[in-house]
């Protein structure tokens, strides 16, 4: 038995679901199949991309996606312990599930990226870059699988339930540690009944996009009308850094999506939810261009009218325009065109 082999055995009696896709971080040759012991159907379809069925038809595909920045560590311990919980027969599977590590490569390497940020290439952006490197080909894969995932759904009901919930943690703290990202809904309104899943799970923070993007929620809502959401937990920590209760609200509702029980929800009401829309991205307009902000600043960080905010100290500036503007994922080390932060509003929904 050679070495693949061996550790595709291992993979079958434990569901070392993490540390498989690590080892075999470029990827296996082809998909491969087995039952397990409680009778689910597992398909591994590349390294960090694993379909489990149920026993019984359902009419619900679930998918939870981590690491799609390597160095985002809590999310992948999330639903590592999902498999394992899965494994070991204290989790039933009563949905179909689709679980993703995104960027094996790059959480070895303990960076954002190989070569490239993976969120910025899906719904086809991959094929508008001008080189090909590790992360285009990984989201033209990734995007196969889930077209195949959610197309291929067996239930006899006309309107099958998708959901993606894509897990992140951020580079920096927040005013807000844990905040839930709603991907442009292009003509469809905004659910409320699915931010109350999020209430349920002590996330009240909530940011509306304004326009299509390359993210990997944006793909699934836009493409699948699945009920999406970028996902964010705290601060990015080195493997074995974090504290896993703090993640205890998300895991439990996980679970019960999972299990197709009832989840915990809190109703949507403004007095109790903090939203914002996303009024503007900062584009990286040039090499000189950049936040006139100190590395501290924490996301959702608000500021006066008038306030220089980026420029590249000649005609390239942005100033905010109304006071209470607030900033997050503010990041100088994009390149040229990408965003160095998000501008937002407070709304009522």
């Amino acid at each position: 038995m050679n070495e693949f082999e061996q550790s595709w055995q291992k993979f079958i009696e434990t569901g070392n679901f993490l540390a498989f896709s690590r080892k075999w971080e470029n990827g296996i040759a082809s998909a491969r199949h087995a039952t397990l012991a409680n009778g689910l159907k597992i398909s591994l379809l590349d390294s960090g991309i694993l379909q489990i069925e149920p026993n019984k038809l359902s009419s619900t595909s679930l998918l939870i996606s981590s690491g799609i920045h390597g160095n985002e560590t809590a999310p992948m311990e999330i639903v590592e312990q999902l498999v394992n919980d899965i494994w070991n027969e204290r989790l039933p599977v009563n949905v179909r599930l689709l679980l993703i590590i995104g960027n094996p490569p790059a959480v070895n390497i303990g960076k954002r990226f190989v070569a490239q940020n993976l969120n910025r290439l899906f719904s086809t952006r991959y094929a508008d870059c001008e080189t090909q490197d590790y992360e285009t080909g990984r989201a033209q894969l990734i995007e196969k699988a889930v077209a195949h995932f959610y197309q291929s759904d067996e239930s006899s009901t006309s309107s099958p339930v998708r959901y993606h919930f894509d897990l992140h943690t951020a580079i920096r703290p927040s005013q807000f540690v844990k905040f839930v990202l709603y991907p442009f809904m292009d003509d469809r309104p905004w659910d409320k009944n699915h931010i109350a899943f999020f209430g349920g799970a002590d996330i009240t923070t909530v940011l509306l996009g304004n326009q299509p993007a390359g993210t990997f929620s944006y793909y699934t809502s836009n493409q699948f009308e699945a009920l999406s959401a970028t996902v964010e937990l705290g601060k990015v920590k080195p493997f074995g850094e974090n504290q896993m209760q703090n993640f205890s609200g998300i895991s439990k509702n996980l679970k019960c999506l999972i299990e197709a029980k009832p989840v915990k929800s809190v109703p949507f009401d403004n007095a109790v939810y903090k939203v914002f829309k996303v009024k503007q991205e900062i584009i990286k307009a040039n090499d000189d261009f950049n936040l006139l902000l100190s590395d501290d600043v924490k996301n959702f960080t608000s500021f006066e009218k008038g306030t220089l905010l980026a420029s590249d100290g000649n005609d390239e500036k942005y100033i905010v325009e109304n006071d209470g503007e607030a900033i997050v994922f503010p990041n100088n080390n994009v390149p040229v065109g990408q965003r160095v932060g998000v501008l937002l509003e407070e709304i009522e929904l």
